[in-house]
């Protein structure tokens, strides 16, 4: 009976994907076993060959899914679908993220200077092929699943993180804004809610990269950390933003400007620093700006 509870215990461990503490040897042992258990979710990209540019994207930049493969080094990186309405590419997808239970389908929306501005989408990740589900009443970027029934996202061009009820479009204020520049990036993970500035070195000076953690029931940031980021072109602009608890990446950050890379603690001001993992204009001439990145169990 022991043994059997000990093992409920390491199983249940799976499902919690991240959680910033120190550990001891012992429970770094149980992570460790836990991530060999647990299922590696298949990771994904919104890839818009944008060329460098920010939030709000500029017009007529059509608007792509990548699968990215962290187990091997290189990282493969590799075209699956371009995104479309009824055969019309769809342009200035801002966000992408699972359709939680629903298999081969994820939940996008759109921006300012899209065709089909303003839309929440349904879209068949293998094919590209989307259907609009709703009109949101916000302009919306970098989107995450806060519960079975809600997207958080960012506001577009902003500092103002928004909660989106699916099945309405509504959007309402997650908590205050006031962060002095915009968000350029949202992820979920370990029960926490992260967003960064990326071009903002106000947590840790000369180092780019400002991240702000924030309780799941919203409100203001609770914590505040840094990606620790010397180079410009890993964090301007729009990014993808993730926690790998699979790989060993851990925080993973894809920029409009090509390039994947990681940090494996950003704890303010303490090494390490990022570490540089793909450009991606090297193998995929046309597809180079990471906008958001999706996980898919």
């Amino acid at each position: 009976m022991i043994a059997i509870g000990a093992f409920c215990i390491v199983a249940i461990a799976c499902q919690n994907d991240f959680k910033e503490v120190e550990t001891t040897n012992t429970s770094q042992k149980e992570i460790t076993f836990s991530e060999k258990l647990a299922p590696c979710p298949e990771l994904y990209a919104l890839v818009l060959p944008a060329n460098g540019t920010g939030s709000p994207i500029l017009p007529n930049v059509e608007s792509f899914i990548f699968k990215i493969d962290l187990s091997i080094t290189p990282i493969d990186y590799n075209f699956v679908s371009q995104i479309k309405i009824g055969g019309v590419p769809v342009t200035c997808v801002t966000g992408i993220t699972d359709m939680l239970g629903v298999p081969n389908y994820a939940w996008a929306v759109t921006g300012v200077n899209s065709n089909f501005p303003k839309r929440l989408l349904k879209v068949k990740i293998t094919t590209g092929q989307a259907s609009i589900a709703n009109t949101t009443t916000d302009y919306l970027q970098d989107i995450d699943n806060l519960d079975a029934n809600t997207l958080v996202g960012i506001k577009e061009g902003s500092s103002q993180i928004m909660k989106i009820d699916i099945s309405s479009g509504t959007c309402s204020p997650f908590g205050p804004s006031g962060f002095p520049s915009q968000y350029n990036g949202l992820t979920v993970s370990g029960g926490k809610l992260y967003t960064i500035s990326g071009n903002t070195d106000y947590i840790c000076s000369g180092k780019r990269g400002d991240i702000f953690q924030y309780e799941l029931t919203g409100g203001d940031y609770t914590e505040k950390f840094s990606y620790k980021s010397t180079s410009s072109s890993y964090t301007m602009k729009e990014l993808g933003f993730y926690y790998d608890a699979c790989y060993g990446k851990k925080w993973l950050i894809g920029s409009a400007q090509a390039i994947i890379s990681n940090n494996t603690n950003i704890k303010p001001c303490a090494i390490p620093y990022p570490t540089f993992i793909l450009n991606t204009v090297t193998t995929h001439q046309n597809y180079h700006g990471i906008y958001d990145f999706m996980s898919k169990i």
